[in-house]
């Protein structure tokens, strides 16, 4: 009875495949921290490893502004629309996967033509040697946004289709195929074989999506109806996400140009605060807003507000009390985990007192940014774009123009402060924004009971 009980309020406050998703992350989380233990016993923080991430950088940058941003506001809901409709979501789906392709083939294609002159945008330090490795690790890697452009398209479907252990569990095994072409074949190609390994990874990521979706009616096939209204759609909500996208770079690039102004080590201290922050943001805020996307989705695709709101109020409050439990504990353990971590050989106390300090200002800001992408996915549900973006811009505007602020005053912690301000302010305008966007629920008739059942499962 009790086991019955708990389950009833889980699914009351948690959004279906939440838990789920949280706990694949998570373990993502670990399988990339033994993986990044592989690297340094295996290659040590030397040129071959510098050479490997430096050749990274660009094909997944290109991945993510050309395919992934895109792909993350516009696809569900539109998908969700026609398949309750009795449009041909199909058709849509198999031709944006198709323009996936098509896009990251043809600029992983000019990729590789110019992969030597990438290396002066990338990494100009780099000695002959290194420059030699970079491009021919970085034209070996250009496989793997190929094979990711297919995997994130699938993976729409999938969370369209609530399919959530084949979603979750593809980061788990691109970080397994890392691991494996590493331990097998480094003693014999070197650092090449972490690049295989990542092309194996990517090859899993793709396949574990094709298996999740074997008992879908959504066949896998390559369409080219770029001209129908869906698509169009598409195009027209995907752009402005496109254009946006770069903001949570230059928020960070801002603040590694504002940390070279204040002493050495800052910038370290910023970036190694952050990936400790970003794990409670990821693992609850971001998952549990993919969790409920479908669901919201599809309450505005039967015009149901009060489901909307329900959805969305409860998933609101669920990512609130967690993270805010979260944050208080980032706060207290915070020079804890970084002695633990993190601490010894060259990284001394200093280094521990500076980086834990930046790290309990940064947990303020860990509640806000998590409700973010809530709120960005409700805007999205209802097939919209531009009020999200003009939101994230405006958050980034206030991040720089407090942090500049507050530097002369609190030095190194005015980064993380500056960015919990920028955050909260981005709250307010996504709430706001929401409540503009259910007057959408009055602008056309809902659907049948029929149908509303049916795309709400």
């Amino acid at each position: 009875m009790g086991w019955v009980r708990l389950r009833g309020v889980l699914a009351r406050f948690l959004p279906q495949g939440g838990l789920l998703l949280a706990a694949l992350t998570f373990g993502s989380y670990l399988l990339g921290l033994g993986r990044d233990r592989i690297f340094a016993q295996t290659f040590g923080a030397g040129p071959q490893l510098d050479a490997y991430n430096a050749a990274f950088a660009l094909p997944e940058l290109t991945l993510d502004v050309l395919v992934a941003s895109g792909l993350a506001a516009p696809f569900i809901p539109i998908f969700l629309r026609l398949r309750a409709t009795g449009g041909d979501d199909e058709a849509f789906g198999q031709t944006i996967l198709s323009g996936a392709l098509l896009v990251m083939a043809a600029a992983a294609a000019v990729l590789f033509v110019f992969a030597p002159q990438t290396e002066g945008l990338i990494a100009p330090g780099f000695d002959d040697a290194q420059r030699a490795q970079y491009v021919n690790l970085f034209r070996l890697m250009l496989v793997t946004p190929i094979l990711f452009a297919a995997s994130l398209t699938l993976g729409e479907v999938l969370l369209a289709e609530r399919r959530f252990l084949a979603y979750g569990s593809a980061p788990l095994l691109y970080n397994g195929g890392i691991i494996a072409g590493t331990l097998a074949l480094s003693a014999w190609i070197g650092i090449y074989a972490a690049a295989v390994g990542a092309i194996l990874g990517a090859g899993l990521h793709l396949a574990v999506r094709l298996w999740g979706l074997r008992r879908s009616t959504f066949r896998i096939r390559l369409s080219a109806a770029f001209r129908s209204r869906p698509v169009a759609e598409f195009i027209r909500l995907m752009l402005p996400k496109t254009i946006s996208h770069p903001v949570e770079p230059m928020t960070f690039i801002f603040f590694t140009a504002v940390a070279t102004t204040i002493g050495a080590g800052s910038v370290s201290a910023v970036s190694f605060a952050r990936n400790f922050q970003s794990v409670p943001v990821t693992v609850i805020g971001v998952q549990f807003a993919l969790a409920a996307f479908p669901a919201l989705s599809a309450a505005h695709a039967a015009g149901d507000r009060r489901a909307f709101v329900t959805r969305l109020g409860t998933g609101l409050l669920t990512i609130a009390l967690l993270t805010s439990a979260a944050a208080v504990a980032l706060f207290v353990v915070a020079e804890f985990a970084i002695e633990r971590f993190l601490g010894g050989g060259a990284f001394d106390a200093s280094d521990v007192a500076v980086t834990s300090a930046v790290l309990a200002a940064f947990a303020i800001s860990v509640p806000f940014e998590s409700l973010t992408h809530l709120l960005s996915r409700a805007i999205y549900a209802t097939r919209h774009t531009l009020l999200q973006v003009g939101s994230s811009l405006a958050g980034f505007g206030v991040t720089v123009v407090s942090t500049l602020a507050l530097v002369p005053g609190l030095g190194i912690s005015a980064i993380p402060i500056g960015f919990a301000i920028g955050q909260v302010v981005k709250v307010v305008l996504l709430a706001s924004a929401v409540l503009v966007r259910l007057r959408s629920f009055d602008s056309g008739p809902g659907l049948s009971g029929v149908e509303a059942h049916r795309i709400n499962g």
